[in-house]
């Protein structure tokens, strides 16, 4: 049952055998409107006997009458459905003949005339269904069946298909002016018929392109075509100007039919018929892909219907063409496709850019890259492709030396699939299995190279995630042998040749530092290591590179923090330049931390509370108008001595001389002496540091750590490096301290020589230590 009176429309239910229906309407000879279980909708007729139901209540003595009126409603309604059937098959017939179904109808349904109502001999269906109580009609039909089964093919279609139309005898073709007078008199759209010359007896095409006069195409709505005979729906106009164009295309002639496929599909059924005839697969291929060009529409369909007929040949050229068409770049690059499966492949991408061979395009091309963070960073990706055709260079020349490469491994595991899958029966399924087989193989077993060496290249650019570089097939054994045939050499190659990577140039430095916040931290160690501060300024122009290398890192302030605190020791205007830049990022960042300077460093780089003070107003001002290049130029004058104006009073000095003239005369005798009176000896002067008993400690002795700090340490150590809280604080007021005054106390002392890191840390309601970091003050 259907939403409407049509096999186009939705299936509602399916009734089962038996079932009563209520006939609503009938909507014609072939489609009722019914009602079954309350739902309502439409069937095909000739699945149902029609009856009316009639009460229990009838009478002995009407019975019989009732009886007789259904019998005459079963042959009625038989009588009915055998004119449907003959109306289903006279359609049928319209659209497509099949020699088959012709000779079943003749042997089976003979007696009605089924067989010449679907061969369009109507007179001779209907004088054998007039005849069908004698045996007449059966011994016609058997007679038919006979016939129709030593008929040929091309017999068959010339008699009933009408593909008469392609000899010119049949048709009396118009003159081409007569044709256009015509045309003229109906509606038709103009187009440009080209001229192109083609050698159908050879894979050379030459398409080019000579316009000629302009004629007019009949209009044709698209419809679905499924055969030839589709041309037996066209009126007579279509019909000649489809033998036109026939003609022409078998000529080698491009014509262009203004996107009417109907013709160019129609044609496409021609071409397959006219195949079963000469059965030359070549000339074949070679008009398919000139109709391809005609109309790129017919592309697919025509590959396909190659592909299914390859399949049945068993010539080298059709076994060697058919895998040359499971390839879909060579169904593209040949003109089998529209769809270029290499578009976005990196291969096409680079070629031009890179100046890459036609093997080297191949190699890229053979797989689907996948983005990720390194790759889509394009100096990354660059770097990766470089190395990875190398390494395929290399792995060549290594396979050479055993007469292989590394197509030819390929080649051998797709071997071991196609002899795994044809121990298979389903012969269809089998060949789609090898097909996707053989290109999964290929396709992973070059991506796993190519994912091998870039993590190699993620390696030496600093990157820490690595990519998943395992054969995966779904076999293990295949897995393994890969392994051992081309993995083990692609593994060796790769560690040898890493040296041949190129360094990341500033652009991909950049953005290299942006994925990774923590990057700069391997080249600021190397700097730290390698310093020399006779040599300092190569350690001030490696911080200035860090800079512009991590202009989009979020964590860029730390950079100067830290260097603010290493160069403290050797530089105090440099220290303070970084600790100053450091703020300028910090107050640019997310979050502004503003981390102070340690307590250690503040009293290397200021010698007085005056230096401290102006450092601190220049903080100020930075942090107010963010000019980072005034705050620079301050810091530089913080060292420079200050000269203080002292203004003179001459009168009161003249009072002074007057009133001690005794003491100056005095002085001015002994600043006179000669300068060869001895001088009484010196006497040297010996200052003894007197050092408190104290027994001896198990921490390092530049820390100074006093009993009560010492003895809270081990108290933490000795409970697995955590305390609560209460305990410190119930320590520290034992010995006379508060416990934040006992803790901050120890942090301070440890701090520089840590570098920075806080010893003692809080953690919810205990404190901890870092084991590491315990370890590094304990003698």
């Amino acid at each position: 049952m259907r939403s409407g009176p049509g096999i186009s429309y939705k299936p509602l239910k399916v009734i089962q055998k038996k079932d009563t229906v209520e006939l609503l309407e009938t909507i014609n000879s072939n489609w009722v409107k019914i009602k079954h279980r309350e739902l309502v909708g439409f069937t095909s007729s000739q699945y149902f006997k029609e009856f009316e139901e009639k009460t229990d209540l009838i009478k002995d003595d009407n019975k019989q009458n009732l009886n007789d009126d259904n019998s005459f409603y079963q042959v009625l309604l038989g009588f009915c459905f055998v004119l449907g059937i003959i109306y289903f098959v006279s359609k049928s017939g319209k659209k497509h003949r099949d020699r088959y179904i012709a000779s079943t109808l003749a042997l089976f349904l003979g007696i009605f005339g089924f067989q010449k109502f679907y061969l369009g001999q109507k007179k001779g269906g209907i004088i054998s269904l007039l005849f069908c109580w004698t045996p007449f009609p059966f011994l016609i039909g058997l007679i038919d069946f006979f016939k129709l089964v030593i008929m040929k093919k091309k017999d068959f279609n010339n008699k009933y298909n009408n593909t008469t139309l392609k000899n010119d005898s049949i048709i009396n073709y118009k003159s081409f002016q007569d044709e256009k007078e015509e045309l003229e008199k109906n509606k038709t759209i103009h187009y440009n018929v080209d001229n192109t010359i083609i050698d159908v007896n050879s894979e050379i095409l030459d398409l080019s392109i000579e316009k000629d006069t302009a004629i007019e195409v009949p209009y044709w709505s698209h419809t679905y075509v499924y055969s030839y005979n589709e041309i037996n729906n066209a009126n007579q106009q279509q019909k000649n100007f489809y033998k036109y164009f026939r003609k022409l295309f078998l000529k080698g002639e491009f014509v262009n039919i203004q996107g009417f496929t109907n013709y160019a599909f129609i044609l496409y059924f021609d071409l397959l018929n006219d195949y079963e005839d000469n059965k030359d697969i070549k000339l074949l291929e070679e008009r398919f892909k000139f109709l391809g060009e005609i109309c790129p529409k017919t592309k697919s369909y025509s590959l396909m219907s190659l592909k299914d007929l390859l399949k049945n040949r068993n010539d080298s050229y059709s076994i060697t063409k058919l895998q040359n068409l499971q390839n879909s770049s060579y169904q593209y690059e040949y003109g089998y496709s529209d769809y270029d499966p290499d578009e976005y492949k990196l291969g096409k991408k680079y070629k031009d850019e890179l100046g890459l061979s036609k093997q080297e395009v191949a190699w890229l091309n053979k797989f689907r890259k996948q983005s990720n963070g390194f790759t889509n960073i394009k100096g990354c990706l660059i770097a990766v492709i470089k190395q990875y055709i190398f390494i395929l260079k290399e792995s060549n020349k290594h396979l050479n030396a055993k007469d292989s490469s590394i197509t030819k491994e390929v080649n051998y595991f797709k071997e071991k699939i196609t002899k795994f899958y044809k121990t298979r029966n389903n012969s269809e399924q089998v060949y789609y299995d090898i097909s996707y087989s053989n290109q999964r193989i290929e396709s992973d077993t070059y991506l796993t190279i190519f994912r091998r060496v870039e993590n190699s290249v993620r390696k030496n650019f600093g990157h820490k995630k690595s990519l998943s570089e395992d054969f995966l097939f779904y076999d293990n054994n295949i897995n393994q042998e890969i392994e051992k045939r081309i993995g083990d050499i692609i593994k060796e190659l790769i560690k040898e040749f890493k040296s041949q990577i190129e360094e990341p140039d500033i652009l991909t430095q950049v953005e290299l530092n942006g994925q990774n916040v923590n990057r700069w931290k391997i080249e600021f160690a190397d700097l730290k290591n390698s310093f020399q501060i006779e040599k300092k300024d190569i350690f001030i122009k490696g911080i200035s590179d860090l800079e512009e290398a991590n202009k989009k890192c979020s964590n860029i302030e730390n950079i100067f923090y830290e260097a603010s605190k290493f160069i403290s020791k050797h530089d105090d205007v440099q220290a303070l330049k970084y600790y100053a830049t450091y703020i300028y990022y910090d107050l640019n960042s997310k979050k502004f931390n503003n981390k102070q300077l340690m307590n250690s460093v503040k009293k290397s780089l200021f010698k007085t509370e005056e230096q401290l003070t102006e450092f601190t107003v220049i903080i100020e001002e930075l942090i107010r108008t963010r000019n980072i290049e005034s705050a620079l130029e301050s810091i530089s004058k913080i060292y420079i001595p200050k000269r203080k104006k002292i203004l003179l009073n001459k009168t009161e000095i003249k009072e002074v001389e007057h009133k001690h003239s005794g003491t100056v005369e005095l002085l001015n005798e002994y600043l006179n002496e000669d300068d060869g009176v001895e001088s009484k000896e010196n006497k040297e002067v010996e200052l003894a540091f007197i050092s408190s008993s104290k027994k001896s400690s198990i921490f390092k002795p530049e820390l100074r750590i006093n009993d009560i700090q010492e003895k809270l340490l081990l108290k933490i150590a000795n409970n697995l490096f955590l305390i609560h809280q209460d305990e410190v604080d119930k320590f520290a007021l034992e010995n006379g301290l508060f416990k934040n005054q006992l803790v901050d106390s120890i942090n301070e002392i440890c701090e520089d020589y840590l570098e920075g890191e806080v010893l003692i840390e809080e953690d919810e309601e205990n404190y901890i230590i870092e084991e590491s970091y315990y370890k590094e003050i304990v003698l």
